[in-house]
This record gives structure tokens, C-alpha cells and sequence, in this order.
């Protein structure tokens, strides 16, 4: 049930950019700072910060954080880019929602593509988190294949790199999350899962 939800509301929606939003009567522009946003839109229902790092030097640079406001399900949720406390770009993701209570969901409920405020919300904190590497050593035209194969000088994609792994009970497997840049990039199942003690 909630997986079909998720496949229209993302079909529906999907994810676009802009350079401004509306937050009651005032309006937020890219190039805004944090301080004038919160200001403006209050605090965000999602405050995520994706470290980025030099791929040559392995250096920490421009933290950029990822602002998700929620203004219920009349409205698109919003996802506020920032880079150096400036605001980047604006994007959308499917209809907002009130949160459920108790955030329950299913493998099959976890969708690509979908923000990790809406993972959050409907299917709860992971069972496990960690930082994979913040680097994804492909090239960026041929993401999907090993680079070893790659005939061509290599180049990265900056990717913020997460592994989230939610146990599901016995009667189900643990599903491994692949998150990149704060949405999810793909699952597969691992081991059978367990029932809390």
C-alpha cells in the first residue's frame, strides 16, 4: 500500500529546481543565507549536512547541508540546498504528509530516488548507519561500471555516501540502503532479519 503510494506520489511529483519559494508572505531566493531562510521559513522539518571532500587529497571543503521543509499535503515537500550557508538550489519532491506516530514500513516500502526525510519519516531510524566513502571513484557519464573497465582518463563524482540497514523481523530479510547525496540510490536484501528480545 505504501509502496504504491510512493511510486505515485513520485511519478507525480517527481523532483524539480527553482530558484525561489514562498513561505507565507515572504520569498526565499537562491543566494539567501541560512539565517534568512530560518527567518523566513522557520526551522526545517530535516536539517542534513553532507560533508564534501577533495577526491585528490582526501581534504573536507564545503560542507553543504540539505533544509527539507514539510507544509503539509496541499503543498510539494522542499528540499533547501546550501553550500558555504548560501542557499543553492530549491527542489521538490512529491506531496508533503503528516508523519505517522509510529513510522512503520516494509522492504518493498523503501523507493529510489526518495528523499531521507521521507525514508525517515515512514519507515523510522535504521537499525544501523555509517559514511561510506564520499567519493564514488567513477566517471561520472559511466557511474555504473567498474573503473577498471573504464578506457579513459578517470574523473569522480562527489557523492555523499551512506549505508543504512533496516531489520524487518524474522519473517523478512535485512535491506541494505544505499544513500547518495541524501536519497536513496538503491537497496538489496542481505541475511534473514531477526525479532527483537
Amino acid at each position: 500500500m505504501i509502496s504504491l503510494m510512493f511510486l505515485f506520489i513520485l511519478g507525480q511529483g517527481g523532483t524539480a529546481a527553482s530558484d525561489s519559494l514562498r513561505c507565507g508572505s515572504r520569498i526565499v531566493s537562491t543566494e539567501d543565507s541560512t539565517a534568512a531562510v530560518k527567518a523566513v521559513c522557520g526551522e526545517p522539518a530535516l536539517r542534513d549536512v553532507l560533508p564534501q571532500v577533495d577526491p585528490e587529497t582526501g581534504d573536507r571543503y564545503d560542507d553543504v547541508e540539505v533544509w527539507t521543509y514539510n507544509f503539509g499535503s496541499s503543498q510539494l515537500l522542499r528540499l533547501l540546498r546550501f553550500r558555504n550557508g548560501r542557499l543553492v538550489e530549491i527542489e521538490t519532491e512529491g506531496y508533503g504528509f503528516r508523519p505517522p506516530e509510529n513510522p512503520r514500513c516494509t522492504p518493498y516500502d523503501i523507493v529510489n530516488g526518495e528523499s531521507k526525510y521521507r525514508l525517515l519519516a515512514f519507515c523510522g531510524e535504521p537499525e544501523t548507519r555509517r559514511v561510506l566513502s564520499p567519493v564514488t571513484p567513477y566517471p561520472a557519464e559511466r557511474r555504473y561500471r567498474k573503473i577498471e573497465k573504464y578506457r579513459g582518463p578517470a574523473t569522480f563524482t562527489v557523492q555523499y555516501r551512506e549505508e543504512w540497514r533496516y531489520n524487518f523481523g524474522s519473517r523478512s530479510f535485512l535491506s541494505r540502503v544505499i544513500l547518495e547525496n541524501g536519497r536513496v540510490a538503491y537497496t538489496e536484501s542481505e541475511g534473514r532479519g531477526y525479532d527483537p528480545r
